[in-house]
This record gives C-alpha cells, structure tokens and sequence, in this order.
C-alpha cells in the first residue's frame, strides 16, 4: 500500500470517485473534457483504495450518479472560461482536492491561481503532480476551511481589491450550517466588485433520501453510510437568498437543463421524474 492510499480517508476519499469520473469521462470520444491527469491519481492511490467505489455499494452509487460528476465539471470549466473572457485574472479554487484545472484548461496570460485543501490531500496530489507544469501561475496551500485561511492566502500574494473567480466545489454538504455561512461571509469580504462565484450547492435534506437511508441501514460498512456520516449541512435557506444575503447576484444552472445542452441523460439520483431523487443546485454568481 502507498502513501497516497493511507493519507485519503473521510471527506478526503471522496476525491477518488470524482478522479475515477473524470478519468472515465476523459476516455469518451463525446468526452465534454479532458483531464490526463486524473488516471495518474488513481494509479497512485492503488487498487483497494478504489475498490470503495466501484464494488458493491460503491458500484451502485456510480450508477445513480450516472454523468453527474462530468457535468458538474463542464459546468464550472465553462464558468472559468467566461470569467476570464471578462478579464478576471485571480481565481481561487477552495477544497481544491483532485482539481486539475490549473494544468488543462486554456487560461490566458496573467492569471494567478490559488489551490486550497487540506494538507494530507495536497501532499497526496503534489506527489503525483511532480514534474507537470501548470498552464498559469499556481500557488497551493493547505487549510482548513473552518480556519483562518484568509490570512494564508493573503500571506500567498492574494490581492482583495482584485476581482475573483472563485469555486466552492464538491465541499458545502460536509459543513455544518454554521460553517458553510462563515465560509461565504469571509469569500465575500475578499471579493472585490467584479468578483464572481460558483457554487455547487448541496444540503442533506438535498441527497438523504430515503433510498440512500435504505442503502446505509443495509450496509453499515457500506459507501452510503460513509457518504450519509460525512454529510453536515442542515441549510433551510434557499440558495439564491442565501447568497444574495451576503451580497451576490446569483442564478442558477438547472442539471436538467446542462443535460440537455451537453446531450446526456439526467443522473438518475438527481432526476426529478424519478421518485425520491435527491436534489443539487449548481450556481454562479456576480458581485
């Protein structure tokens, strides 16, 4: 077993089954992007460590998330690319995890990127990553969320009085309510007018349906009670007036909609003609 396969556990795991998404996506000939890069994460992390998500429970948890994790990703490819088509330059990408972006996608000149995440996953991905060379100038640094770290990132060369794109990706449900509104008053204390945002938002009451509560009482052991352990925010609040409470105008990407758009069916565990699917809002936003 390698380092790699020791160091991702809890929250953390999780970025292996957006890895093994990724890559699968990347080997499609109507792949909606390419990441290279994430097979090599999976070689890393070994074969056991995989095994939690593409045997048993894990297997059928892949099905229900069908093209989810590949969508989600186009999505805020593109939102990255209309963020600089308007001239922004400073992107910062929180709970960065597995993300890629700074070595795949296309950025324009002057752009300083900002990886965050805590510091077992970036020394995980930094050991992979030895050797590549980033497409923008990129700076990692691990913090946790909960933490003080707008103090690091500042101390890293970020500029408030600068407009941000930010990404808030895979990371809102394993916070608790109190937590995930902290997270978006201190973003929005760094965001300077012009900033923009983009959120994946997802509450339990959003995915604890009652056949994942099914699937985690009948395996204990199994991928759903790990998933269902680790998912924190009770948010009541509807997205768009939580954002817009601290200051962003936001809208909202209906899944059903950038299904259609990319010409792939609705992820069955967020299919809204199937009965009990959970629900996720993806989100941008401006300032």
């Amino acid at each position: 077993m390698t380092d790699g396969q020791h160091r991702l556990a809890g929250v953390s795991s999780t970025a292996l089954v957006v890895g093994m998404a990724r890559a699968a996506e990347s080997e499609r000939r109507d792949r909606l992007f390419e990441d290279s890069l994430a097979a090599r994460f999976l070689d890393a992390a070994g074969v056991d460590q995989q095994a939690i998500w593409s045997e048993g429970q894990g297997t059928e948890f892949a099905e229900a998330m069908g093209d989810y994790f590949a969508l989600r990703t186009r999505y805020f490819d593109d939102y990255f690319t209309q963020a600089y088509a308007a001239g922004l330059r400073q992107v910062v990408i929180l709970a960065a995890g597995l993300d890629t972006r700074a070595f795949r996608l296309d950025w324009p000149a002057g752009v300083r990127l900002f990886e965050l995440d805590r510091p077992e996953v970036l020394a995980f991905k930094e050991e992979v990553l030895h050797g590549e060379v980033p497409r923008c100038a990129r700076e990692v640094i691990a913090a946790d969320l909960r933490e003080d770290w707008p103090t690091l990132l500042a101390g890293r060369g970020f500029r408030a009085d600068e407009p941000t794109a930010w990404l808030v990706e895979g990371v809102l449900v394993y916070l608790t309510e109190g937590d995930a509104d902290r997270l978006l008053g201190r973003i929005s204390a760094l965001s300077a007018p012009g900033s923009r945002l983009s959120v994946e938002h997802v509450t339990r009451s959003m995915v604890n349906t009652d056949q994942a509560q099914e699937a985690a009482a009948a395996a204990p052991e199994g991928v759903m009670n790990l998933l269902s352990s680790l998912w924190k925010n009770e948010m009541t609040r509807p997205a768009g007036d939580w954002l817009a409470d601290h200051g962003w105008s936001a809208a909202e990407e209906p899944l059903t909609d950038l299904a259609t758009r990319h010409t792939r069916p609705v992820p069955p565990a967020f299919d809204p003609t199937l009965p009990g699917a959970g629900r996720v809002g993806l989100w941008t936003a401006v300032r």
